[in-house]
């Protein structure tokens, strides 16, 4: 018996087995349904609410690799002009106060325009 994922990276629907490759994984896992937690094969899903996993296929996982790594990258690019870890290490030897908040404020702004992205 087999289950259907979604590829994100082509957008297009694929056919698995049971087991599927995920992210830095080595080995494939067991393929198991988001809202009730059970395996996709041997239990009834139709209750559940979108059982379809979004998961890069076969023939698309490397070219995911490679936009995750990319996207690290520039994560990491943006986290070190802003200097965030050493804003977070000031963060905890600062006593409570106007300079930590303002500091705090500092770091809250720049984390929320980065998710806005």
């Amino acid at each position: 018996m087999s289950h259907q994922h979604f590829c994100h990276v082509a957008g297009h629907y694929w056919e698995c087995e049971g087991k599927a490759l995920r992210g830095g994984d080595a080995e494939p896992s067991v393929c198991v349904c988001l809202p009730c937690g059970r395996p996709l094969e041997g239990f009834d899903h139709s209750g559940c609410d979108d059982p379809v996993e979004l998961l890069a296929c076969p023939e698309h996982m490397e070219e995911e690799r490679q936009h995750v790594e990319e996207v690290r990258k520039e994560i990491d690019r943006h986290r070190g002009e802003f200097q965030l870890d050493e804003k977070l290490a000031r963060l905890k030897s600062l006593a409570e106060g106007p300079e930590k908040d303002a500091l705090s404020k500092d770091v809250a702004d720049w984390l929320f325009r980065r998710l806005q992205r």
